[in-house]
């Protein structure tokens, strides 16, 4: 009797140091069964080695190692790089321009039961979870359970109400090295862990979308696109530049940079543009409560 009971109780402690480790790891290629590998427990000892800042350098060559040095430094960074809104006393007439109005009525239909269940079936269940601790298994798990709260704030958001919205939309910033020996702010790559609620409605709304994309996305434009492969970019480019030093006259090709496009674009603008495509009122209204 003791000898299984003890047998058991060492059954669930592995199977929850086996679960740690693969929270750890993060490798999502890897099959459940094939965890037990050289690679995972490396990668998973990995993870846990590069999981702290020891140190930042600051812009003027100032090495930051105190806790709350960092912290407001990295604070300053993203806040001077995020900005503020700013009023704008003049607007563009986008209907000059040529943009096409297209009829995207069916994106602002109400959130089915049916909808909700093949999005959260759709979802990975083992991705970081952000600040509210859940993951993708624990909702398709106890949908059953969870299956009318869930329904019940999904209408919620269709129907605009957005008072308290921000307990369910915050998010842990992660920082992430881009290269070894990372010591400065611009060598990490913040990545947003958000409430999965949030990341819910997000990917409801981005499966809606995806149909309309094509007529949504001009043709050269080819990332992140079901169908189109940003590859197709680069040839294009190579064989300008061989066309180019095939031609006897004086040519330029210039490459610009859009880095951090996203993070300094203007949203009252970006809804303007919105709405010049033919998004409705509601959809507006649920990117901007998102937002």
């Amino acid at each position: 009797m003791a000898k299984n009971k003890l047998k058991s109780h060492c059954l669930a402690l592995s199977s929850l140091q086996r679960t740690i480790a693969r929270s750890r790891s993060r490798i999502s290629w890897l099959k459940d069964g094939d965890a037990n590998t050289t690679l995972f427990h490396a990668r998973a000892r990995h993870r846990k080695r590069k999981n702290f800042i020891a140190k930042l350098t600051t812009a003027y060559g100032t090495i930051l190692t105190k806790h709350e040095e960092k912290e407001h430094n990295i604070f300053e960074f993203y806040n001077g790089l995020l900005g503020s809104s700013v009023d704008r006393d003049v607007t563009v007439d986008l209907s000059e321009l040529g943009m096409p109005c297209i009829d995207l009525h069916t994106l602002e239909a109400p959130f089915s039961e049916e909808e909700v269940w093949q999005t959260i079936r759709s979802l990975p269940s083992d991705k970081a979870p952000g600040p509210d601790g859940f993951t993708g298994k624990f909702y398709k798990v106890c949908w059953q359970t969870i299956k009318q709260d869930i329904i019940a704030a999904i209408s919620a958001v269709w129907s605009r109400k957005f008072a308290n919205f921000e307990l369910l939309n915050s998010a842990f910033v992660i920082l992430l090295p881009k290269k070894e020996d990372a010591t400065g702010i611009k060598d990490f790559r913040p990545i947003s862990l958000v409430h999965y609620f949030a990341k819910l409605v997000t990917k409801i709304l981005a499966n809606r979308l995806a149909g309309s994309l094509d007529q949504l996305v001009t043709p050269n434009q080819s990332a992140f696109t079901k169908g189109r492969f940003i590859l197709d970019n680069f040839m294009l480019v190579h064989h300008t530049t061989r066309f180019l030093h095939q031609q006897k006259q004086a040519r330029i090709l210039l490459k610009l940079d859009i880095t951090k496009a996203f993070d300094s674009v203007s949203w009252p603008f970006s809804l303007e543009v919105l709405q010049q495509l033919g998004f409705g009122p509601i959809w507006c209204d649920i990117i901007s409560g998102l937002l």
